[in-house]
Parts: C-alpha cells; sequence; structure tokens
C-alpha cells in the first residue's frame, strides 16, 4: 500500500482534503476518525509528531474540503454570508476531558457519536441526538434490505461470511 505525500503536496500549496470512502468493512463515514488517522499514519511516516497539527486536518474537512468542491464562498467556515451548515459536539465527555486545547482533542479523540446536533442551511437537523425531520429507525431499516437485497442481486452474499481463518490467526 502507498502513501499519499499530504504533507509534501501540502508544503508545495497544493490543496489536500480529507473524504471518506463510506462504510466498508474496515472504515465508516466517521470523520472525526478520518482525521485522526491522516494524522497519525503521517506521524509515524515521518516520526515527526509535528506533522499536520490538528487545525490542518480540521480546516481539510471543512474549509479545504469546500473550496476543492467550489463551495469555499458559500460553506466551509463560520462566515457572516455563508450557509449555516455547523455540527454542535458534546464535549462533555470522559474522552473529551479535559475541555483545554479543543480542537486538539477533537481532532485526536472525537467520534461521530459526539456530534449532539445538526444544523443544515440554518435548520435544526438533529437535537440532542434525536434526528427530527425524518424517522430515523425507517431508513436504517430500509438500508439493511436494500444492503441484503444488492448482495443477492449480485451474488456477493459470500463476501460477507466469516473466513475460517478469522479468529485465532495472525491472518486471513
Amino acid at each position: 500500500m502507498g502513501r499519499c505525500p499530504v504533507p509534501e503536496l501540502l508544503d508545495e500549496g497544493i490543496r489536500v482534503v480529507i473524504g471518506s470512502d463510506g462504510a466498508a468493512p474496515d472504515r465508516g463515514f466517521d470523520m472525526f476518525r478520518h482525521m485522526s488517522q491522516c494524522m497519525h499514519y503521517h506521524r509515524r511516516h515521518f516520526e515527526d509528531t509535528t506533522i499536520l497539527p490538528p487545525g490542518k486536518v480540521l480546516e481539510m474537512i471543512t474549509i479545504d474540503a469546500a473550496e476543492a468542491l467550489g463551495l469555499g464562498s458559500e460553506l466551509g467556515s463560520i462566515e457572516t454570508g455563508k450557509v449555516a451548515d455547523i455540527i454542535l459536539i458534546d464535549m462533555f465527555k470522559p474522552h473529551l476531558l479535559p475541555m483545554n486545547m479543543p480542537v486538539t482533542r477533537l481532532a485526536h479523540y472525537a467520534n461521530a457519536a459526539d456530534v449532539n446536533t445538526v444544523i443544515v442551511n440554518g435548520e435544526i437537523i438533529m437535537l440532542d441526538r434525536n434526528v427530527l425531520k425524518v424517522n430515523e429507525l425507517d431508513i436504517l431499516e430500509k438500508t439493511e434490505e436494500e444492503s441484503k437485497k444488492m448482495l443477492s442481486e449480485n451474488n456477493l452474499n459470500h463476501l460477507t461470511n466469516i473466513p475460517d481463518n478469522f479468529w485465532k490467526k495472525s491472518r486471513l
């Protein structure tokens, strides 16, 4: 597996963003996890804890991502005239305390379950972890149904079986 030379690209003035390939057996949609992984991966590679500071990786999923999509004038940062898209994080949790260095704690330790409130275009979509505009249970059930249907229709059910060497071995 190769390494995307993120620090080198940034040093050359190239915009780099962090995204998600979506749900797969070994990854999900948790952008906090992706921020942390990006930092740790490059810090291990260079053996340098100053590589990709937390503020930069937060920019990579917000303003840099908006700029890369050509939407930097509309979203990606909290400014007058921009779309009011924001998440609120419950920082009063054991893994995020003490509350000093909040950006560092978010980038290293937060996860998607810490998102308490979601506001999209000024409208509250989720409040106190309760989704307000749709029936979350219905969506989850439909997602499960569609996943099973897709696997079956494409003869891919075997990919969800647990291999014989899944347990007690160091490799699949």
